[in-house]
């Protein structure tokens, strides 16, 4: 019970793209057709055009344009099968959902004391630290938002995307692999329907023991594959070539066999938080001029906490390279970072800013019998 000891203090969690690129469109096309956000959307799709044109003919999955999303939105099922399957698409429907329920005119946010956000959520996490009170300051800080993630979610695809070549680098299975290696069936080991990618869930090892695993693996093996996230105790991420995860999952078939320790690939397209995407960062910051600058992190109204260390955005900070860092580069602590938010900022509630549950889920299991103490609610109730 919440006394005058004890004032409401709200933490905001903003997810990333996670697992749920399914349902995207019909929760931003429910946003579209609400008239008291036109505005925000027409300012958004003119993003988009703008976007589009600056990267010309690009190879790889692009952002839809302006005109094109408004159509999937304004007509149910005229978005083609798999339109959010890549995560260029499904980046920018998470983002522009999450900018959507941060306009000012809105009140959920109103009483937030501090935020966090998961992988791209760190980006709409900034967004509510800076979330100017007037709708054209917001709509400019939303466009330059935009412009930032969906320019790096097309450059980190481009790199990870590249011509064939040896093994530290982007390609082909190895020709030395064992023929099982990059057999999904084989490799996932019962998980149907979820086809292999540059990313993938280990559930069931701690994180000094997968720590443990992928370094013996790099040593022997001389393949980047490394753990990008730390979403809880018990729950890694793992990050690298396909090719090379299919093989990781084929050499610790005994680590799996008995089904105490998972594995699950993940949707994504992109390895996330990996040395992989190094390139990317470099390559958007070669673009800052497209993107436009974003306002000092001095300006934040309250604080954003960092995904990747117990630690909040400095006034100094560049807020454009902490999200390139954070977000392409930087391995996720979320085991750390969440922990460390809620003691820090003496949180009482936990708001789910979504879109998905991944980040609202991790923080609960992070806390363990302490997310009793707390409030769990949520933006769209």
């Amino acid at each position: 019970m919440e006394t005058l000891a004890s004032p409401r203090r709200v933490l905001a969690l903003f997810d990333g793209i996670g697992g749920h690129q399914g349902n995207l469109l019909t929760v931003l096309g429910e946003r579209f057709a609400e008239p008291q956000n036109a505005p925000f959307f027409d300012r958004m799709f003119r993003t988009l055009d703008a976007l589009v044109e600056h990267l010309g003919p690009t190879p790889g999955p692009t952002p839809p344009a302006g005109a094109r999303l408004r159509r999937w939105l304004a007509a149910p099922g005229a978005a083609p099968p798999g339109a959010t399957d890549d995560s260029v698409a499904a980046g920018v429907c998470v983002h522009l959902l999450q900018l959507c329920d941060l306009q000012p005119q809105l009140t959920a946010l109103d009483e937030v004391a501090a935020v966090l956000g998961h992988s791209i959520g760190l980006q709409a996490a900034i967004v509510a630290g800076l979330r100017p009170k007037r709708t054209d300051d917001f709509l400019a800080l939303a466009e330059t938002s935009l412009r930032l993630v969906a320019l790096s979610l097309v450059r980190a695809h481009q790199v990870t995307a590249g011509p064939p070549g040896p093994a530290d680098t982007w390609g082909p299975p190895h020709a030395t692999d064992p023929p099982h290696a990059t057999d999904p069936a084989r490799a996932e080991r019962g998980e149907p329907g979820v086809r292999p990618a540059p990313m993938a869930v280990v559930s069931g090892l701690s994180r000094d023991d997968l720590a443990a695993l992928v370094e013996c693996y790099r040593r022997e093996s001389r393949r980047p594959v490394s753990v990008s996230l730390v979403n809880t105790p018990t729950t890694g991420v793992l990050s690298g070539r396909t090719d090379d995860l299919l093989h990781f999952r084929a050499h610790h078939e005994p680590v799996f066999r008995d089904g105490a320790v998972r594995w699950t690939f993940l949707a994504n397209t992109v390895p996330f938080h990996s040395p992989h995407l190094a390139p990317a960062a470099e390559q958007v910051r070669r673009e800052r001029d497209f993107v436009g600058a974003l306002p000092p992190a001095a300006a934040l109204r309250i604080p954003v906490y960092a995904a990747d260390a117990p630690r909040t955005l400095p006034p100094g900070a560049d807020l454009v390279d902490e999200f390139l860092d954070q977000v392409l580069v930087r391995p996720v602590d979320w085991a750390t970072a969440s922990l460390h938010a809620v003691a820090d900022a003496g949180i009482t509630t936990v708001l789910d800013c979504g879109p998905g549950p991944g980040a609202r889920r991790f923080t609960r299991e992070c806390l363990g019998a302490g997310a009793r103490a707390l409030r769990f609610t949520s933006i769209r109730r």
